[in-house]
């Protein structure tokens, strides 16, 4: 990669050597060698034969030797061979060493050549990183022990590259490609404070507990027992406190909830009658709200969905003058025909189903003896406290109620933000992993353009980018995508219209193509003419070998970059053994 941050990196530049220009610095190397090997031949017969003194001038020794007047002896002969044999073991040993120390290059490592310059790639070191980490945390000790988040290195080479406490991540890598390893963990393990991080697997828990619980409190919100056997103190979360925390927007803050469990359920699928899934979801945004006012259960919500003929929660709406509108529109729902109504109902109960499991319900209902999660607390908390979110798809899925949890964390991080000065005093890391399964949030992509300057540090990771359009739509990942100030792609992915985008943006290198003609018996003729290439095809960015990633980064050429997996991070020894570190 030696022409690896030139200027122009894509420019072919000259046009190159000639072979008589090649075949003329070889006869003058092999000239050059020549005349050393005479000199170094005549000098051993001076020294350890009965040469003549020879001339610091090795062409004076040359003009002798053909002279006549030196000769050239066996001595001389060996003391050649034993140099030049010299030589060629210390050159061999130096390629096997400058081997061992370097990471092999791969197919995609000779692309960089054409990508960041070294402007580019210095702006993502950790000095740099360091020096804004100083703006926005609260002792200088804090930004050299945290200046960012570390998320590879350079191909071939020790040098890390580091995001700051403003870039939003958006990581798309196949399955099996490492993510965990080389981005999630590592992300909360350099986090500076607060963490929020999601898995549909007990993996990340079992691998990063050891760390989390050494530093703060830790929470496992698992109500589909995919970390069966975790012990922890109970403890539950109501989706209700997001509608009840400011009295004035309760109405506003019940839609979002609604929301949040309509797109849990259907994603971005606007297949169907768009009367009847927005109404069903206006229909369960009343029933959170009067739930929320009379301080309910949230599983109530789920016996009102699935009976018409309930009229409790226009009752207690009635029951407060200030929401005197939602309890009318409300009535007029139990009023329309029943045809009209079963299927407002309908798409309710569909978007409520979580609502209605046993284990799940116990993790969002008041229970003897069980913390009450309160999102303001853990936000506002000193420490480095840790939210583990698990879900994974399948009839019991639980994608509403994690999201919900999540959210509710990030709204109170950015009141308590707003409150410290537009931006929080530490920085939370929110690691989601496997988002389009455990995180569904519909608002998530507009958050984007305003969470980093807020403190609040998103990583998005999914397998695909069609996973990411299922849930939040076409708009809503191009959205994510262009706003995200690094987007990481890892390989594995047969996405042809992501690769297609990828392709583009790394763009076209200039190259030389030699052609060589020949008319009859005329001389031959070599032409060499310039054409635009793309630097990465769609099939090379599908074969992307593990262990790399071409990095998107704002205001900044693409550029690759190695994955460093966690066990072989310059960590302290006693981390690496909290975690169970590999071999």
């Amino acid at each position: 990669m030696k022409n690896q941050g030139c200027d122009n990196p894509r420019a072919a530049g000259s046009i190159g050597w000639d072979v008589q220009t090649v075949l003329g610095f070889t006869v003058l190397g092999v000239a050059i060698a020549a005349v050393a090997s005479i000199q170094i031949g005549q000098l051993a017969a001076a020294h350890f034969g009965s040469g003549p003194a020879v001339s610091k001038n090795p062409f004076t020794t040359l003009g002798q030797l053909i002279g006549g007047s030196r000769s050239w002896s066996a001595t001389a002969t060996i003391a050649v061979v034993a140099f030049w044999l010299v030589v060629a073991i210390l050159a061999a040993m130096a390629t096997v060493l400058i081997k061992q120390l370097r990471t092999p290059a791969t197919r995609t490592d000779t692309a960089s050549k054409y990508l960041a310059s070294k402007k580019e790639i210095a702006s993502f070191s950790r000095e740099e990183a360091q020096q804004l980490a100083e703006k926005w945390l609260p002792t200088p000790a804090m930004a050299e022990k945290y200046p960012g988040l570390m998320f590879g290195r350079v191909p071939g080479k020790s040098t890390g590259l580091y995001s700051t406490w403003e870039d939003l991540y958006l990581v798309i890598f196949g399955p099996r490609m490492g993510k965990t390893t080389s981005q999630v963990i590592p992300a909360i393990v350099d986090a500076p404070g607060h963490v929020v991080t999601t898995s549909n697997k007990r993996d990340i828990v079992d691998e990063t507990v050891g760390v989390t619980s050494a530093r703060g409190q830790v929470w496992v919100f698992d109500p589909q027992r995919i970390a069966a056997g975790f012990e922890q103190e109970p403890w539950f979360f109501d989706p209700l406190d997001m509608v009840r925390r400011q009295p004035e927007t309760m109405d506003s803050a019940a839609l979002r909830l609604a929301d949040i469990f309509k797109t849990a359920a259907r994603g971005a699928d606007n297949g169907g009658d768009a009367f009847f899934s927005e109404g069903g979801k206006e229909l369960l945004s009343r029933f959170f709200l009067a739930a929320a006012l009379e301080h309910r259960p949230i599983g109530d919500v789920y016996l009102w969905v699935n009976d018409d003929s309930d009229r409790t929660p226009v009752r207690i709406l009635n029951a407060f003058p200030e929401w005197k509108q939602q309890a009318a529109a409300l009535e007029a729902t139990y009023q329309i025909t029943e045809k009209t109504r079963s299927g407002l109902f309908s798409q309710a109960a569909q978007m409520a189903t979580a609502l209605g499991r046993r284990e799940a319900l116990k993790w969002v209902t008041p229970s003897a003896g069980a913390r009450r999660f309160d999102a303001e607390a853990f936000v506002r908390g000193p420490g480095q406290d840790t939210m583990y979110l698990l879900s994974k798809e399948g009839a019991d899925n639980a994608a509403a109620l994690t999201t919900a949890l999540t959210a509710a964390i990030m709204t109170a991080a950015e009141a308590y933000g707003e409150q410290s000065g537009g931006r929080l005093p530490v920085p939370l890391v929110a690691a989601l992993d496997e988002a389009a399964n455990v995180v569904r949030w519909p608002e998530l992509p507009s958050l984007y353009s305003h969470y980093g300057s807020r403190g609040i540090i998103l990583m998005t990771i999914l397998q695909s980018y069609a996973q990411g359009a299922e849930v939040w739509g076409e708009n809503g990942m191009e959205l994510m995508w262009s706003a995200a100030a690094l987007v990481l792609y890892g390989g594995g992915v047969r996405d042809e219209k992501m690769l297609q985008k990828l392709e583009a943006l790394v763009g076209d290198v200039e190259v030389f193509e030699t052609s060589t003609s020949r008319t009859g018996e005329s001389a031959r003729t070599v032409s060499r003419n310039r054409r635009e290439r793309k630097i990465l095809t769609v099939a090379e960015l599908a074969a992307m070998e593990q262990g790399r990633a071409l990095v998107l980064a704002s205001k900044r050429r693409p550029m690759i970059a190695q994955m460093e997996p966690w066990w072989k991070r310059p960590w302290p020894a006693q981390t690496k053994a909290l975690l169970g570190a590999k071999k």
